[in-house]
């Protein structure tokens, strides 16, 4: 070997020697832990379930570090994203009402509902945030109506995101954002798993509302209608869902979609689904960095007073927004002679909270045709007054009611009508004095004016007195059964009313038995109709037909 030879070979084991202790000297660095994306698909208020979900999450130390929402999973997805706790959302779905926050616009225009009341409120929750400012990364899908294209939103908006991303079509109004209209995501997408692998996660746990129907009845529209759109978008969701490490569906049932009052069941059900998968979702994440642990965490979200000021101020602002100029139908029942009424009414725009209107009350001698004008707000009552032409009367008749706000379960009312055996009426009533799931008592107390049949009767000889017990049994409990378009809870009534004048007891007691049903038309907006038989003192027979006033 010559000396160049040895030259090199002591120049390469210096470079040698060099390079290791330059490498021993960095730093190890340490393993990525696995980006986790939690993905929330639609199903109306089934969707209420991803919140008990969350909660299984936390409480065993499964990350969220992504968030994708369909519709309703992105309602759910958006508040957690932007920083609202498990609570923080259990409390806001169980005590607001969200027929609050839609109006049903007529005529029609786009959809039968329509959902800028809930863009409003959302966008006060979330401070008007846009999606850079979002705590968790988060992604709201939808479907471009113009080009039929699956899209998720990751700028601007939050709040118009959302609301486009629930807007299912033909129920609710297209959302235009941009130049563009879109609607509810679950047209194409019901779980966008591949929406989370689009953006790199590493683990993907995504939720299916949406089962196979195991005893489908045909001759149900609501099931053949559910049935149809499952198969069209089946491909996609298969596609999609296939991106999915762990698939988790709860336990929800295919038929509870509009029952919006059952939040705290929907959270329940989500939470024991999280359970059930736990082990098959840490598995996955395991698979990825096996030294992974999880910590048990909770996202602080606001204190009960902030979150209830927020909620309010959110309400207030929604119900001081303007509505344009609509027409809604009036379906009344008048509580002093027991008839039904049917008409329409002219209302907001210029017209603000105010509305004018035509109805027709079905007894010829104290219904027939009126023509009313009406103001009313929830937290301030209503005012009706109306002028009256029965067929069996030859002058008008001017009439006019009063409703106050309901103080919890208690409602004060006061009528006159300026014709009539009864000149006017006040009462009080709380139909919900024992409240069960399976029966609830109510009690209901008046005092009625009669017309005197000569000017110098005392007033004390024109005063009755009445007390009215009721109790309503529900065979089915607090399960609500679909039919069409409505949610309804059917029941059985009893009740009697006690009778006298002020001045002598001379009771008369009248007995009512009938069959009636609690109902919700799309889950949210609530009536209540009755048909039953009445017998009083005299054992005449009275059938009554009894409505709740029904407000859109």
């Amino acid at each position: 070997m010559n000396n160049r030879q040895k030259q090199r070979q002591v120049t390469g084991l210096v470079i040698a020697l060099f390079l290791l202790s330059w490498m021993a000297g960095l730093p190890v660095l340490a393993a990525q832990k696995p980006e986790v994306a939690l993905v929330l698909g639609g199903g109306s208020a089934r969707g209420f379930s991803h919140i008990g979900l969350i909660k299984a999450l936390e409480e065993h130390g499964v990350p969220v570090d992504m968030i994708v929402g369909t519709s309703m999973g992105s309602i759910v997805a958006g508040l957690y994203a932007g920083g609202f706790s498990v609570e923080n959302m259990t409390e806001l779905i169980t005590k607001l009402e969200f027929s609050k926050l839609l109006d049903i616009p007529m005529p029609m225009g786009g959809g039968i509902v329509d959902t800028t009341g809930i863009e409003h409120y959302l966008n006060i929750l979330l401070g008007g945030r846009t999606f850079a400012e979002m705590e968790i990364p988060f992604r709201a899908v939808v479907v471009n109506l113009g080009t039929g294209k699956e899209l998720a939103l990751g700028e601007g908006q939050v709040s118009k995101a959302i609301q486009a991303s629930m807007s299912i079509p033909g129920m609710f109004v297209p959302v235009e954002i941009g130049d563009q209209y879109y609607v509810d995501g679950g047209l194409k997408n019901q779980v966008p798993a591949n929406v989370a692998a689009d953006l790199g996660a590493d683990v993907i746990i995504a939720v299916s509302l949406e089962q196979d129907y195991a005893d489908p009845d045909y001759r149900r529209i609501t099931d053949n209608l559910r049935m149809s759109l499952t198969a069209m978008i089946e491909g996609y969701n298969v596609w999609n869902t296939a991106m999915a490490d762990v698939l988790i569906v709860p336990d929800v049932g295919l038929d509870s979609a509009m029952d919006y009052q059952r939040g705290p069941y929907f959270i329940e059900q989500g939470y024991k689904a999280g359970l059930k998968y736990m082990d098959e979702i840490k598995a996955a994440i395991l698979a990825k960095d096996p030294d992974f642990e999880f910590v048990p965490y909770k996202q602080a979200g606001y204190d009960s007073t902030e979150l209830r000021k927020l909620a309010q101020t959110a309400e207030r602002s929604v119900a001081n927004l303007p509505k344009r100029f609509t027409l809604k139908p009036v379906i009344e029942f008048d509580s002093d002679y027991n008839f039904p009424k049917l008409g329409g009414k002219v209302t907001h725009g210029p017209l603000s909270w105010f509305g004018i209107g035509y109805r027709y009350g079905f007894d010829p001698d104290n219904g027939g045709h009126e023509v009313f004008l009406d103001w009313g707000r929830d937290n301030w009552g209503e005012v009706d007054v109306y002028v009256r032409q029965s067929p069996n009367r030859a002058e008008p008749t001017f009439g006019a009611s009063l409703r106050g706000p309901k103080i919890d379960q208690l409602m004060l009312e006061a009528t006159y009508v300026s014709q009539g055996e009864k000149a006017w009426q006040v009462s009080a009533s709380n139909n919900k004095l024992l409240d069960t799931p399976r029966g609830v008592a109510g009690l209901a107390f008046r005092v009625t004016g009669l017309r005197p049949e000569e000017e110098e009767t005392p007033i004390e000889e024109t005063l009755l007195m009445a007390v009215a017990p009721q109790i309503q049994i529900f065979p089915w409990g607090e399960k609500q059964l679909p039919l069409g378009l409505a949610m309804t809870r059917p029941y059985v009534l009893g009740g009697v009313t006690v009778e006298s004048p002020v001045i002598e007891l001379d009771v008369k007691p009248s007995f009512r038995l009938g069959v009636g049903t609690e109902m919700d038309l799309f889950g949210l907006y609530p009536s209540d109709i009755s048909l039953g038989v009445e017998l009083d003192s005299t054992a005449k027979t009275t059938w009554r037909f009894g409505i709740k006033s029904l407000k859109f």
